[in-house]
């Protein structure tokens, strides 16, 4: 039988293991927490420091195709279509000249009048002086579902006996079938264009601004394209399908 003293003692022992255990506990438990935030602060701290050598890189070639796209979309423009009638329509540019302009009221009225016997829609692309004074020749485009057909084409001039009268010109006129599923946006054409007429801008257009219009066309196969013409006197043409460059003629107008 335990006396008391050695009672006494094995309760104050096992005490002093108890407060030992728990401390030694307690001093795991906090260098735990202590150290986790730490690792993931270093972590972090390394991740974020890749990302800043990583972002400069990526973010001036998003901000130089950025410049880019924006440049060409302000650079181009869908050619505005002014409608006579129910079914004659022309780019505002179609009055430049001076003869042309003299006359716009009559040539006006000329569309106005021949749109009456037209069942397709028309471009009118063209005007060249008839045979008879003061009178004119006109050259026309069939517009189908909003595409100009590049082969669809329509003559109108003045005779004496009927006035100005449209009618197909059947040695190059053609009918095709096309789609217009899986076009390439617009936007896409603008810049390929911008960007082949930037290099071309120093020899032709002497640094100056590029800008234009563009349409959307069909060949006599129903291949479509974009049409653009790029400072008045340039034209390039883009498959719409596609997006490549089909063909390329620059001028800056000047006859040398």
């Amino acid at each position: 039988m335990k006396t008391p003293v050695t009672k006494a003692i094995a309760i104050l022992l096992s005490a002093a293991c108890m407060t030992g255990f728990t401390a030694c506990r307690a001093g795991t438990a906090g260098s735990r927490e202590t150290n986790k935030p730490d690792r993931n602060q270093e972590e972090t701290d390394a991740e974020s420091k890749d990302t800043e050598e990583e972002i400069p890189e990526d973010t001036t070639e998003a901000s130089s195709a950025a410049k880019v796209d924006k440049a060409a979309s302000s650079a181009f423009q869908e050619a505005d279509l002014i409608k006579v009638g129910e079914h004659t329509y022309y780019p505002d540019y179609l009055f430049n000249s001076d003869r042309d302009e003299k006359f716009k009221d009559y040539i006006l009225s000329v569309f106005e009048e021949c749109d009456k016997d037209l069942h397709d829609d028309i471009f009118v692309y063209v005007i060249m002086e008839a045979e008879t004074k003061d009178e004119f020749r006109f050259s026309a485009k069939m517009i189908m579902d909003g595409v100009i057909l590049e082969e669809g084409e329509m003559m109108n001039w003045y005779e004496p006996e009927t006035g100005y009268v449209w009618d197909y010109d059947f040695s190059r006129f053609r009918r095709c079938d096309f789609t217009k599923r899986n076009l390439i946006p617009v936007e896409e054409a603008c810049t390929t264009v911008y960007e082949d007429a930037k290099a071309n801008s120093q020899k032709l257009f002497k640094g100056s601004d590029i800008s234009g219009t563009y349409l959307l066309k069909t060949d006599g196969q129903g291949n479509l394209y974009y049409e653009f013409t790029v400072n008045k006197y340039s034209t390039v043409t883009v498959d719409a399908k596609t997006g490549s460059i089909i063909k390329a003629y620059y001028w800056n107008g000047i006859y040398t």
